[in-house]
């Protein structure tokens, strides 16, 4: 029975020392401030931590229904300066949306869009790895727009068909007007 137990908490430690080989060696939380319905977020690593996996998280919170569009880009320089992301995804609110990859040259890039995210608070999350000897970096953004409520729509829309009856009726009782509103003498 002891070496049953022992062999089992061997087992555990062999299970948690692989799990934290997993996790990044570089981890940070950074809360965005918005200028408006905008922020701006990046990461620069230096030449010590070449080689290391890095998990970048931004947090803020949305007060009501919204839609998020997000990008995020990094730039490789040879191998002198170079990242490889390997995540860019939002959280929040028991949701999860994953941005879409590409690659061109030197050039890697996500692209985000989350529709219809409710109230509450979300994290923006990198991963990737320090590709470069002298490290590397990358920047992005992130815009959260208010989603207007269907009565708000709903009045905007009567708004402008009330605009093009205006108009539609103006024309009629102008027949000579030209393109330019006027007419001749």
């Amino acid at each position: 029975m002891q070496k049953l137990l022992s062999n089992l908490l061997l087992a555990a430690s062999f299970a948690a020392a692989g799990s934290a080989a997993q996790a990044a060696q570089i981890n940070s939380t950074t809360p965005l401030e918005f200028d408006g319905k905008t922020s701006t977020f990046g990461a620069a690593f230096d030449t010590s931590q070449s080689g290391q996996t890095f998990q970048q998280d931004y947090t803020f919170s949305n007060s009501g229904a919204a839609t998020a569009t997000s990008a995020v880009i990094s730039i490789a320089l040879g191998s002198a300066s170079s990242l490889d992301i390997t995540g860019f995804s939002l959280n929040g609110n028991g949701k999860t949306w994953t941005g879409a990859k590409s690659v061109v040259g030197g050039t890697q890039y996500f692209t985000l869009r989350a529709s219809n995210i409710a109230a509450g608070d979300y994290t923006l999350r990198v991963t990737g790895s320090v590709t470069g000897a002298s490290g590397g970096s990358f920047g992005g953004n992130i815009s959260v727009a208010a989603v207007p409520e269907i009565s708000t729509a709903a009045m905007m829309l009567g708004g402008l068909a009330l605009v093009g009856l205006a108009a539609m009726r103006s024309r009629r009782r102008d027949p000579g007007a030209g393109a330019g509103g006027f007419q001749p003498a």
